[in-house]
C-alpha cells in the first residue's frame, strides 16, 4: 500500500446513489462554465473585422485553466428551496426528500462583528455527503460561474472526517434561494499537485458525532509560512 498516495473518500447518505454522489464532483472539461466553449482564443477587432493573434482571451489564461484543472466543481445533488424572513427560515425543501439542508448561522458567531449593511444572516447548507481526505482542500466560490450567491471560503484540513457544508451570506432584500439539481455550488481544490484518487461509499451520519463542544485543536493546520 502506498501511504503517500493522495485520496479522497466521499461518503454519501442512503437516499443518494453512488452515481448521484459521483455527479456532484465534476472535473475538467465539464467543470468549465457553459459560456467557456463559445470564447475564441483571440479577440475580435470590430474595426478591422477580424481576430487578432496578439489579443488573447481568458481561454489562454493559465490562472483560469489551472483553477479548474486542479479543482473539483461541486454541484447540487438535488433541487433546493429555502424561504426566509428577516430573522430565519420559514420553509425549506430538498427535492422530495425529508433532508433538512439549511440552518441559520447565528449572527453572534460572525455577522454582528462585521461592518455590514448588505446581509441579514449567513445560511449554512449541509450536503448529504462526508469528506475523508488525506490532503487538505480549499473550499472557494466558483467565481467564474457568476452565480448571484457567493460562497464563503475556507480550508478543510486533511484531519477533517465529517459532513461537507458551506455558507452563503443572505442579502437583506432576498426572501428565498432556489438552487436546481446539478447547479454549481463551489470549488474544492486539493492543496497539492498530486494525482487524486476518489472513492465513494455509503456512510452512517451518526458516525461523526463528537464528545466535545469544539474541534478547533483537532482540525487546526500547522503554520506553513
Amino acid at each position: 500500500m502506498n501511504l503517500l498516495k493522495k485520496r479522497i473518500i466521499i461518503g454519501f447518505l442512503d437516499f443518494l446513489s453512488k452515481e448521484d454522489a459521483k455527479n456532484m464532483f465534476v472535473q475538467i472539461p465539464h467543470s468549465f462554465p457553459n459560456y467557456f466553449k463559445s470564447i475564441p482564443r483571440v479577440q475580435y477587432d470590430k474595426g478591422l473585422k477580424k481576430h487578432l493573434p496578439f489579443l488573447r482571451t481568458i481561454k489562454t489564461c493559465a490562472g483560469f485553466i489551472n483553477l479548474y484543472k486542479r479543482s473539483f466543481l461541486i454541484t447540487s445533488p438535488f433541487d433546493i428551496y429555502v424561504e426566509f424572513d428577516k430573522t430565519g427560515i420559514i420553509k425549506q425543501q430538498t427535492g422530495t426528500t425529508s433532508f433538512n439542508v439549511a440552518q441559520v448561522h447565528d449572527n453572534e458567531q460572525l455577522l454582528n462583528y462585521v461592518n455590514n449593511h448588505n446581509y441579514k444572516f449567513i445560511l449554512k447548507l449541509e450536503l448529504p455527503i462526508s469528506i475523508d481526505s488525506n490532503v487538505s482542500l480549499l473550499l472557494s466560490d466558483s467565481s467564474y460561474h457568476f452565480n448571484p450567491m457567493k460562497i464563503l471560503p475556507g480550508i478543510i484540513p486533511s484531519k477533517y472526517k465529517n459532513e461537507l457544508n458551506f455558507f452563503i451570506p443572505i442579502e437583506k432584500h432576498w426572501d428565498h434561494i432556489h438552487i436546481n439539481k446539478g447547479a454549481p455550488l463551489f470549488l474544492l481544490t486539493p492543496l497539492c499537485e498530486n494525482t487524486i484518487k476518489i472513492e465513494y461509499k455509503k456512510y452512517n451520519k451518526t458516525y461523526f458525532n463528537s464528545l466535545t463542544f469544539s474541534r478547533l485543536k483537532q482540525y487546526l493546520l500547522e503554520k506553513l509560512i
